[in-house]
This record gives C-alpha cells, sequence and structure tokens, in this order.
C-alpha cells in the first residue's frame, strides 16, 4: 500500500516537471523580449501562459482533494483577469496585472486554500504572517526541484546514468579534438575543404550565442521556480494556535478621547467647509480646481486608511459608548467621502475622463462599500473579518476593471460630455494617448468630424504679419495617430494580438 501510494507520488511530480518545462519553454517561445517590445506585445501569448500556469496549479488543489467549489470567490476574479489579456490591449491595466495582482493575489489565495480550517481563521497580523512565510517556502524546495530535473537527466539506475554520462563527456572531447586541432589542421592543407568548414564554424558562432545561453538560463529559472512552488505550495498547512486567553480590551477612557477626538476634527473640518462641502460648481482657474479636488481625493485616501486601523484596533474592544463614538466617526467619514467623490463628478464632468480620474472614481465606490459594511457591522452580535472583506472586495473590483472596456468607456464619456456639455475644458486631443482598443470609435468619430477639435493657441504669443487664424487644426494629429495604431497591430505576430487587435483592424 504504501508502495503504491510513493508511485503514485512520484508519478504525479514527474508530471508537474513535465509542464513546468514545457510553460517555461513556452515563455522562452512565444514571451521572449516582451520588455523590449514593450507591453504591447502580450496578447494570446500571455493569456495562453497564464491560463497554463494557473491550470495547472488548480490541477494540483484538484489532486489534493482540496474542493474547487469552495475557491471559487478567489478562483474566478483571477481567471478573469487572465482572460483580460485576450480581449484588451489596455497596456496600463496590464502591466498592473502582470506585476502585481495576478501574482500577489495568486500566491496569497493559492496557500490559503491549502489552510487547514481556513472557514472559521480570522484575518489578523498572526494570519498574514503565516500566509508570507508559506509563499517564501518554495526557496526551501529548490534543491527537491533541481534534484528532479537532474534525475530525469541522468537517472538512478548505474547503467543509464553511466552510458549518459559517458556519451555527454565523449561529445565535449570529440568537438575540442575536432574544431581545434583536426578541422584547423585539415583547413590549412585543402582551401576548399577550408571553405567548406567557415560555414559550420559560422553556424556554431550563431548558434552558441549569448542570446541562447540567456535563453537556456531563463528555461532553467523559471522551470525550478515552478516546480518548487508547486511542490511547496501543494501541501496543507496549519496556523499554530496561541494559548487563547481572553480578548485584549482596550482602555476605553484612552481610546474614546482618541476616537472622539478625531471625530470632533472631522465635524469641525465639516463646519469650516460647510459653504463649499457640496459644490455646485467648479472655479474657472484650473489650478485652484486641480487644488480642490485632489485635496479631497487624499482626505478619502488617507481617511480609508485610518478607519481601517482604527477598526483593526478598536472594533467590539471597547464599551459601548466608545464604540458609539466609532460609529459616529465612521458616519462623518462617509459624509467627506460623499463629498470627494462629488468634487471627483464635477471635475469629470467639466474635464473629461482620464486613467487617474477614472480609478479615482473607483476608489471613492471601493471606500463607500467598505464604508457601509462597516457601518451594517455595528449591528451583528458576530465581529466582523474586516481585513478578509477588504482583499476580497478589492480582488473583485479590479478582476471587474479588468474585463471592462477601459478605454472605450473614456473615449466614448469624453466625446459625449464634449458635445453635451456647455463650456465644456475637455481636451479630445488628450485622448491620443489612448491604445488601439479604441482604434475603431476613433476612425468612425474622425469620419463623422467629431474629433475636428481646433486649439486656440495663447494670446500673448507674439503675433505674425498676415497671421490672422491664431488656431491649430487636429485633424492631421488624429489622422497620424490612427496609421500609428493600424502600423502597431500589423507589425505584431499573430501570437501577441488579442481580440481587440483584431476587431480594430478590420475596414
Amino acid at each position: 500500500m504504501e508502495k503504491s501510494i510513493l508511485a503514485d507520488e512520484s508519478k504525479i511530480k514527474k508530471q508537474k516537471m513535465f509542464f513546468c518545462f514545457l510553460l517555461s519553454s513556452f515563455w522562452i517561445l512565444f514571451l521572449w523580449g516582451f520588455f523590449e517590445s514593450g507591453i504591447f506585445a502580450l496578447g494570446l501569448n500571455m493569456f495562453i501562459f497564464l491560463s497554463g500556469f494557473f491550470g495547472l496549479f488548480l490541477w494540483s488543489l484538484y489532486k489534493y482533494k482540496i474542493s474547487l467549489k469552495d475557491n471559487f470567490f478567489w478562483i474566478v476574479p483571477i481567471a478573469l483577469i487572465v482572460l483580460s489579456f485576450l480581449i484588451y490591449e489596455n497596456p496600463f491595466l496590464k502591466v498592473i496585472s502582470i506585476f502585481t495582482v495576478f501574482p500577489f493575489f495568486f500566491a496569497f489565495f493559492y496557500n490559503f486554500s491549502f489552510l487547514e480550517n481556513k472557514k472559521k481563521k480570522h484575518w489578523d497580523t498572526i494570519f498574514l504572517s503565516a500566509i508570507l512565510n508559506r509563499v517564501f517556502s518554495f526557496l526551501v524546495k529548490l534543491k527537491e526541484a533541481s534534484a528532479l530535473y537532474l534525475g530525469y537527466i541522468f537517472p538512478a539506475e548505474k547503467g543509464k546514468s553511466l552510458i549518459i554520462k559517458k556519451v555527454i563527456f565523449g561529445l565535449i572531447i570529440f568537438l575540442l579534438v575536432a574544431l581545434g586541432v583536426v578541422v584547423p589542421l585539415l583547413s590549412s592543407a585543402d582551401a576548399v575543404f577550408s571553405e567548406k568548414m567557415i560555414f559550420i564554424y559560422d553556424w556554431l558562432k550563431s548558434a552558441i550565442s549569448p542570446i541562447l545561453i540567456y535563453k537556456f538560463l531563463l528555461l532553467a529559472v523559471l522551470s525550478l521556480l515552478m516546480l518548487s512552488a508547486l511542490f511547496s505550495w501543494s501541501r496543507k498547512f496549519l496556523i499554530k494556535e496561541t494559548e487563547k486567553k481572553e480578548e485584549k480590551k482596550l482602555d476605553s477612557i484612552i481610546s474614546g478621547i482618541v476616537i472622539g477626538g478625531i471625530s470632533l476634527v472631522y465635524l469641525l473640518f465639516l463646519w469650516v467647509q460647510a459653504g463649499r462641502l457640496f459644490i455646485g460648481a467648479l472655479p474657472f482657474e484650473f489650478k485652484e480646481v486641480e487644488s480642490l479636488v485632489k485635496s479631497g481625493f487624499w482626505q478619502l485616501f488617507f481617511l480609508t486608511i485610518l478607519n481601517i486601523l482604527i477598526y483593526i484596533f478598536a472594533y467590539k474592544k471597547t464599551n459601548k459608548f466608545v464604540q458609539g463614538l466609532l460609529f459616529a466617526f465612521t458616519i462623518t467619514s462617509v459624509f467627506l467621502l460623499f463629498s470627494a467623490g462629488q468634487r471627483m463628478m464635477l471635475y469629470v464632468y467639466q474635464y473629461g475622463f482620464s486613467y487617474e480620474k477614472l480609478f479615482a472614481l473607483y476608489t471613492v465606490l471601493f471606500c463607500a462599500v467598505l464604508f457601509f459594511w462597516l457601518i451594517f457591522g455595528f449591528f451583528s452580535e458576530n465581529k466582523k473579518n474586516i481585513m478578509k472583506f477588504s482583499i476580497i472586495l478589492f480582488l473583485w473590483m479590479y478582476a471587474v476593471l479588468a474585463i471592462f472596456p477601459v478605454e472605450q468607456f473614456i473615449f466614448r464619456a469624453n466625446v459625449y460630455l464634449k458635445s453635451n456639455v456647455e463650456n465644456s475644458k475637455i481636451k479630445l486631443s488628450e485622448m491620443r494617448m489612448l491604445s488601439s482598443d479604441v482604434l475603431s470609435l476613433a476612425k468612425k468619430y474622425r469620419k463623422e468630424g467629431v474629433l475636428d477639435e481646433k486649439i486656440i493657441l495663447p494670446s500673448n504669443l507674439p503675433k505674425l504679419p498676415n497671421h490672422k487664424n491664431l488656431s491649430v487644426n487636429q485633424n492631421q494629429y488624429w489622422d497620424d495617430w490612427i496609421k500609428r495604431r493600424e502600423d502597431s497591430i500589423f507589425k505584431k505576430a499573430w501570437y501577441e494580438k488579442n481580440l481587440s487587435n483584431i476587431l480594430n483592424s478590420q475596414k
């Protein structure tokens, strides 16, 4: 029975090794050098790689009898992030996805799925520390992964291992003697033979190039890292509980003074700004507008962090009076949040959308959901798992944004606002920063004359003789932009394209 189990484990390990090598080879063939080509080169190739990577780890999850259904809450949003690489070109979100969101959340939740009694586990600093240690435990398994690959190249059976070693050693000696001694001597004896051998030398120089060596090294590194992660993460673990003590309560007097004092400061701030807290229009000067709006946004950002920290340290740890102060503190925070959101909406209404403004509004929405959830937590007898809710909420909201046509939304919204808002300050020419996701829209609006925008030059410029119209027509710039975007799609290899590229390349 034990031999059968060991045989199955050995078989699974070899299967993992094969798929890790296959995925690493795919990276070398279809994703090599995307740093030089830019993030625009990530399309079908990255979708296939991430799908294979994600599928490999989910297969390992299934093999260890971990319910995939119970983990859908994180599997589905991660899958949506992977799918976004196939749908859109959006370079801004792709950078965030590939370098931060995907690796962090995948490693976090994959290891969480192997945690025993995870449904009842409260997420706190001890929990986060344990997960973090678990994530980096793959470094310990590098030796085991290396041994498995070497064992496959040099089998444990003495006969086979000895033969392979002899073949490799013989080939090395042959190449050294032939290329270093025999071929040079024969080449000096016969000019025709020498010309034939030059071709072989040139071929060897091109074949054994620095790039080939770098590719081989990356192939080895990727294979080892993936395999060691599979070995390390695909096993159950338990976070050791410390001796259960009665939950330490905070001093109600000190915490009451702090929370109450901050609440009073917020109320004072609201009273001072009562005249323009819910402003109906923005100032005309751009600098004043920017100061008014961005100050509100940063209030939101720091208030959110402050609220979460206060909740982690004070929620359900003081008497009822202080909890009431905490409740009042949250209400004032929501009030400020609404003010910041309203200012940003007015800013967008006059100056249009951009990546920054769209994500700022999305952050307002995230904070609003979090704040209202915290308010409802006061009416629950059970202690709310604030950290867990915040992390899962962020993952889902980012996943929805990843498959949302962000650039098309920005383009359509700005064109609509420019056409329907009186004295709009939106500059459609600034949307040339967007990718080819909006190429079809740009062609359509350009044909309809919607993008016929003129930029009025400053009046303080020195006037030139016979120069009556101080304006610059933007049509030529849009034509150049459309041509560049079409060329960039045409130059892409088939495996670098996405669905947006295919749809936008059609006439």
